[in-house]
């Protein structure tokens, strides 16, 4: 591996984690597209850790508001605020999201066709362009009740498949349960702590290879926590001011190229 391809890697793992356009389906067409192949599993667990650094150093505040409150003799916290509540429903979010990812991973694996993630950049579009609208209104719409959490759990679960954008998915949900947008954003930033932990797990029990060496490691390492935290300021922008569908153009462009890839042969 040269130090661009660790640098392209980080790149692609740090912009495609957060924002609606699938990182494993950027992966699939860079490894069709431009022969760059899938990382080392050490390397690829090296990414993870960026944008899991990422993630955690964005919800700082979040994170500590939640750490403090288990300290705290009062239970009342303001539903716009973060709590004890809310690792009740990280944990309901992560349960079915675990549960689909072990079932379905040997699927994924040896189920991709170009065709079958086009379509579900298709569906991730349709979405996106359904973003401005609310089939649910909630009084309250800072609180989030647990079967709430628990749907999102399952579209985060079914976003193993490329195409579907775990991020993009999960958001686009809480929208239209209608969770108000900062609050969507943020609780789909907090379950990735887990679903990313959850996967660098499931790469660990795989085994893993050698790094490919100490300035590819840390240009990857960076570049995936650099770019990943300008992602996740983009979204939590984008959606609170309810322009989340201007990525539905390019995954519709990315479907295009699929199908077009697929049938090509």
């Amino acid at each position: 591996m040269t130090i661009l391809q660790s640098i392209l890697l980080g790149l692609i793992q740090g912009a495609t984690e957060f924002l609606p356009v699938s990182s494993s389906g950027h992966l699939l067409l860079a490894q069709r597209l431009f022969g760059l192949r899938e990382p080392e599993l050490a390397f690829d667990l090296l990414l993870h850790l960026g944008t899991l650094a990422a993630v955690i150093f964005f919800l700082r505040s979040e994170i500590r508001s939640i750490v403090s409150s288990m300290f705290r003799r009062d239970s009342w916290i303001a539903p716009s605020e973060w709590g004890r509540r809310d690792i009740w429903l990280v944990i309901v979010a992560s349960i079915p999201t675990g549960i689909i990812g072990v079932a379905f991973h040997k699927t994924v694996e040896t189920g991709l066709t170009f065709g079958g993630v086009g379509a579900r950049y298709l569906v991730l579009t349709t979405l996106l362009l359904l973003t401005n609208l609310r089939f649910r209104h909630k009084a309250d719409p800072d609180r989030m009740d647990g079967w709430e959490a628990a749907l999102i759990g399952v579209v985060q679960g079914l976003a193993v498949f490329p195409g579907l954008s775990r991020s993009g998915s999960t958001i686009i949900l809480a929208l239209v349960l209608g969770i108000a947008p900062r609050r969507a954003a943020k609780f789909s930033f907090l379950i990735s702590i887990p679903a990313i932990l959850g996967g660098a797990l499931f790469t660990l029990k795989n085994g893993v290879s050698h790094l490919p060496g100490i300035a590819h490691s840390v240009a990857g390492f960076l570049v995936a926590l650099v770019v990943g935290y300008i992602a996740l300021l983009l979204v939590e922008r984008l959606v609170v001011r309810g322009r989340f569908h201007r990525f539905a153009p390019y995954t519709a462009c990315l479907a295009a190229l699929c199908f077009y890839l697929q049938f090509r042969g």
